[in-house]
């Protein structure tokens, strides 16, 4: 996305608690402040609940550095997850709508748009003709959309779910619905242009990312032992939370750093998991 501008008006759709647009857009956090302190029913993670649809009032982000800019319009059909975008002074307004539906905005509202949710609607390509509906003339958006190869470099599906082997079930509890549920369109660079191009939008700005190396990693991560870690992180003090995620961070960037910048080279047995596409409407 480093090409990409948010120019005004700009709106993003399915921004969830803003955090990641946050942190893209130059914003800094006081290291004492984690997103993780906000959620909730842990006891039922490894039932597909989204455990960060929760609002802890008495957890607030202190924001150290302000955005480089910002949006004009976030919306997303989770009003917990708004009001924790709220404090982070990065949206000028906040609206619950879902993405299923009919975005509620004129033709031709926004100068510029971004995305990361069109893959979990129910229909993809009725998603983006209403993002080239609202998108001015000439206008841009950014919309980042899964390969097929995405699905395919899933432990639960390559090993379970497409050969029916019962073998691997234990990972659908790992999965945790996020293949089969939330990644529900995936496509080459080809199919995704059509749907583009019957949307009235061109692409003018196309770069694959996220390796086999890069996602199985992701795959996995901490997901086994997510809800203990957490229970472990709530019994240390200010100070110590702040010291240990410093140090933790430092080993995670020591180790995944390379592997990021070596993502392309890492592609050559397959193509990478996600497309990043910046597109524009016609004059």
């Amino acid at each position: 996305m480093e090409v990409f501008e948010f120019d005004a008006p700009s709106l993003e759709v399915g921004c969830g608690d803003g955090v990641y647009s946050f942190l893209r857009a130059g914003g800094e956090f006081d290291p004492r402040f984690d997103v993780f302190q906000a959620v909730a029913e842990l006891d039922k993670y490894f039932q597909k609940v989204d455990v960060y649809d929760s609002v802890r009032g008495f957890v607030q982000p202190t924001v150290v550095r302000g955005p480089d800019y910002r949006i004009s319009m976030g919306v997303d059909h989770k009003a917990n997850l708004l009001h924790k975008a709220s404090s982070l002074d990065l949206y000028e307004e906040l609206k619950v709508a879902d993405a299923n539906q009919r975005l509620p905005f004129p033709d031709s509202s926004y100068a510029s748009i971004f995305s990361n949710i069109v893959y979990w609607l129910d229909d993809p390509f009725k998603a983006i003709r209403e993002i080239g509906r609202v998108l001015k003339p000439n206008g841009r958006c950014c919309l980042m959309l899964p390969n097929t190869t995405f699905r395919d470099f899933s432990f639960y599906v390559r090993l379970c779910l497409r050969p029916g082997d019962k073998r691997y079930e234990f990972l659908e509890m790992l999965d945790r619905g996020r293949m089969t549920d939330n990644v529900r369109h995936a496509r080459p660079d080809a199919a995704w242009r059509e749907v583009f191009s019957a949307a009235g939008l061109s692409v003018v700005g196309h770069r694959r990312h996220l390796s086999r190396a890069v996602v199985e990693m992701w795959d996995i991560g901490l997901r086994p032992i997510f809800p203990l870690l957490k229970q472990m992180v709530d019994k240390l003090g200010e100070a110590d939370l702040a010291r240990i995620k410093g140090e933790w961070v430092s080993v995670f960037e020591h180790f995944l750093s390379p592997f990021l910048e070596l993502d392309q080279s890492l592609s050559k047995d397959a193509e990478p998991a996600f497309h990043c596409y910046t597109l524009e409407k016609a004059g």
